[in-house]
């Protein structure tokens, strides 16, 4: 009787365990505002291990660059044709999103006419850019920036069905990186 009870009360403490875990992990929800980049950068900030911020459709205007430092988090759109970081304003930053964090998965955005690089990682251990489009709209020109899509120093990187159009350097490069899959992917109107 004694070990039964034993055996019910280990598996009750694991049930909680594993609930409790779900229950700490949260949605992000953020729509295109005037208010977006602040809801945006605030997501991507308090932002927990576990979490996803879902970026609905539409056109994020946004004037400075986004950071994204925390491990094990999401960041997903409606798709690359659907949801656009729009960067025609920007001010600050030197590239349109820079992720300095691990285990993380960009996917189903685009990033428009970054000031600098548009999507960059430095130091990120498994990295995932998955349906993404990265793209300067005024055609292949010196001052549009370097890269589209960037991982940089950064290990086991997925790289797979992404576009990356008019880089005034490489649309996706991946040197200094190890561990690295690109698949699927399209680089057109970049200088390499």
């Amino acid at each position: 009787f004694f070990m039964f009870n034993l055996k019910k009360q280990s598996l009750l403490v694991i049930f909680i365990l594993l609930i409790s875990n779900v229950a700490i992990t949260k949605e992000w929800k953020i729509s295109p505002s005037k208010n977006a980049q602040d809801e945006l950068q605030t997501a991507l900030i308090l932002a927990e291990p576990g979490d996803r911020i879902i970026l609905a459709s539409g056109s994020f205007n946004l004037m400075h660059g986004l950071s994204l430092d925390v491990d094990n988090v999401i960041l997903e759109g409606a798709g690359m044709d659907k949801t656009f970081l729009i960067f025609d304003e920007q001010k600050t930053g030197a590239q349109g999103l820079l992720v300095t964090s691990n285990n993380v998965t960009l996917q189903n955005f685009a990033v428009i006419n970054a000031k600098g690089d548009a999507i960059k990682s430095k130091g990120a251990d498994k990295i995932s850019f998955l349906n993404l489009k990265t793209e300067w709209t005024n055609g292949p020109d010196s001052l549009n920036g370097a890269y589209g899509l960037y991982p940089v120093e950064s290990t086991r990187v997925l790289i797979d069905g992404c576009v990356a159009i008019g880089a005034s350097d490489a649309g996706i490069y991946v040197g200094q990186s190890e561990q690295i899959i690109v698949r699927n992917s399209r680089a057109e109107y970049n200088v390499a």
